[in-house]
């Protein structure tokens, strides 16, 4: 320890001897500067001298063309700095100028990570292209970085497949180039094991880390430590070992903002967020990605803002706030669009692919391109008199055509309308229709209804799965049949759970009780197919659970438009169905209260329930009430 502190007072002692010659130095004449560019990169690769203290040297210096281009190679590297991108393409300029195509290829690397930092991940691969057009038409010894680089770009808009693609080709090629150059090769596997871990390819990844780690002892250095602790402590917590995981989680991400690496410390804090949401501590995890959205506020991280959002929505919907819940969805689907919508770059890359050709084949091509040029222009003369008598057979019979056009585009206009409305419900898709999108509603009063499977996890995962969807599909159509037979509102489907709700889009004064009208014949008709073969695993029972409060109802997304709703009903109706029995209709307190003169119930009691306490809970029979008018006598009839 007291090394380090006499290390570090060294230091500064001879960072301020540095910066008060600097300001000395600056009043020189021109050609009479007496620090040298070289001698001054020297301080900075010791630590002593900061990129701002380089960004002043640049500024107030003469210099030539030469030492602009080493001072901006490494003023350019730093994404955060105001001027990054104008550095770059500063750095781009006069690399091109002076045919210095290590410069160059800098450049392009430094400009695409600077885009990548404002969101623009369209110019940032574009750069990434480039730098690695540049490196293979010279040969560039370091070339394969510049692939590395690409690589790590996909990675942040989750692209695995590509950034896999980009990674290895690397790794290949910088083996082939130069396989001692063992800070390229750490950067390399670091990068790979990285996306095998975001991509849920663990022991992959492990082995990658790995492999990380012992170069970086080859290096005698210790400066990618926090990095190697942070995808350990990934490695542990997608393994299950979520408190060693916590523990080196928590290190790195504190290490991360000493280091000032703000984008790597709100990765392990949004990883962190996901360990203490699957520990149960919803206070903990509110803190991880409050710190999280601080870190990426301060630099405008988009991808990984994308991931922070998330979890707040998370966070919001399981305290119940449907209406913050609501927003932060909203904001992480915006984010999300913005950060892959790539489609341009996925076809530049393509073209790029199927271009890479040798000069020999680029010599050939030209070749035949100019022995074909005559009989090209044959070609053109007799298509252009084919095309003339097109032309007028098209002219006559365009009134045909047009006609027979607007008759299929209102077809597809009907078409497309049923669409939506299978979709939406008929007052939401007037809205939408009408206005572009549409406005959230709060609802006082709506039941809301779970179904799911008994055992269908376990006998699904060894059944075909074109049987396992037609199975499925055999359920679910007869439920949505009987959703409109009670003029009930089906919200979605996820796996083996159905998910419904009545009393909206309209209010309605009966929906609980024809909730439970549908429920009971959900029921029947899974309890009458099983009995035709009871021996069959895959004729499941249903659990079924019904509550009825308020919601939020609404509709997200921009391209493909899902209604939904949030709130905590909707918590509760799923443990309803949870805490449910097979062929049973499981209600809450909220239900019993409305349905109790028509159905009777049975009480089970007072229910744990997760992340609500304790909770009254009542089974209806299959035996409704009746009470006669003249005499108040109240006498029971079954349903079905």
């Amino acid at each position: 320890m007291s090394s380090f502190t006499v290390n570090t007072t060294s230091a500064r002692i001879i960072k301020w001897l540095f910066l008060m010659l600097l300001t000395v130095f600056s009043f020189q004449a021109r050609g009479q500067d007496v620090i040298s560019i070289d001698s001054i990169l020297t301080l900075y690769d010791e630590g002593i001298v900061t990129p701002d203290s380089l960004n002043t040297i640049y500024q107030t210096r003469s210099l030539t063309d030469k030492e602009k281009i080493e001072l901006l190679r490494v003023i350019s590297f730093y994404p955060s700095s105001p001027d990054c991108i104008k550095n770059s393409q500063t750095l781009i300029e006069l690399s091109r100028k002076t045919n210095d195509i290590d410069g160059l290829i800098t450049g392009y690397i430094n400009l695409g990570n600077a885009l990548e930092q404002e969101g623009d991940f369209t110019g940032s691969i574009s750069n990434a292209l480039e730098a690695i057009r540049v490196g293979d038409s010279a040969e560039y010894p370091k070339r394969a970085n510049s692939y590395n680089n690409l690589g790590y770009l996909y990675t942040k808009t989750k692209d695995y497949s590509q950034a896999k693609k980009y990674l290895r080709r690397a790794l290949v090629l910088q083996n082939k180039i130069d396989s001692t150059d063992y800070r390229y090769l750490l950067s390399m596997h670091y990068n790979l094991g990285d996306v095998f871990l975001k991509n849920n390819e663990l022991d992959s990844g492990y082995y990658h880390l790995q492999r990380s780690k012992k170069l970086a002892s080859l290096l005698n250095t210790d400066q990618y430590d926090p990095y190697f602790e942070g995808n350990l402590g990934t490695y542990l917590m997608k393994k299950g070992d979520l408190e060693e995981g916590k523990v080196h989680l928590l290190n790195a991400a504190e290490q991360m903002v000493e280091y000032d690496d703000p984008i790597a410390a709100m990765e392990f804090y949004n990883l962190l967020t996901d360990l203490a949401q699957k520990q149960g501590d919803d206070e903990l995890a509110l803190l991880y990605a409050n710190r999280a959205l601080e870190l990426g506020s301060d630099i405008n991280a988009y991808t990984d803002l994308i991931d922070t959002y998330y979890n707040f929505y998370e966070l919001s919907e399981a305290s119940g706030d449907s209406d913050k819940a609501l927003e932060y969805y909203k904001t992480h689907i915006e984010l999300k669009n913005k950060a892959i919508n790539l489609t341009t770059v996925q076809q530049m890359n393509n073209l790029r692919n199927e271009a890479e050709l040798t000069k020999k084949e680029k010599e050939v091509a030209l070749q035949e391109l100019r022995a074909d040029r005559n009989r090209t222009i044959s070609i053109i003369s007799a298509v252009l008199v084919f095309l003339l008598s097109l032309l007028i057979i098209g002219l006559f019979n365009r009134f045909k055509y047009i006609r027979k056009t607007s008759r299929i585009i209102e077809q597809e206009k009907e078409r497309s309308d049923a669409l939506l409305r299978n979709i939406l419900p008929d007052e939401t898709a007037d809205e939408l229709k009408a206005h572009g999108k549409v406005s959230a509603k709060q609802f006082d009063s709506v039941s809301v209804m779970f179904a799911d499977f008994c055992g269908f996890t376990r006998y699904s995962q060894n059944m075909d799965p074109d049987a396992l969807v037609k199975r499925v599909d055999f359920y679910f159509s007869k439920f949505d049949e009987i959703m409109e037979k009670y003029d009930l509102e089906k919200i979605k489907t996820m796996g083996d759970a159905y998910m419904c709700a009545g009393g909206l889009p309209f209010p309605s004064e009966d929906h609980a009780r024809r909730m439970v009208l549908a429920a009971f014949e959900m029921a029947d008709f899974v309890e009458e197919f099983k009995a035709e073969a009871p021996d069959d695993p895959t004729r499941f029972d249903c659990r079924i659970g019904i509550t009825t409060g308020p919601v939020v109802a609404g509709v997200v997304g921009t391209k493909k438009f899902v209604y939904d709703i949030w709130g905590d009903t909707v918590n509760i109706a799923s443990r309803m169905e949870s805490n449910s029995e097979a062929g049973k209709i499981n209600v809450s307190e909220n239900t019993y209260q409305i349905i109790k003169d028509e159905f009777d119930c049975d009480f089970r009691g007072m229910v744990e329930v997760k992340n609500k306490g304790m909770m009254r809970m009542y089974f209806v029979n299959r035996e409704a009430k009746v009470r006669s008018r003249e005499s108040g006598v109240v006498s029971r009839k079954g349903y079905g």
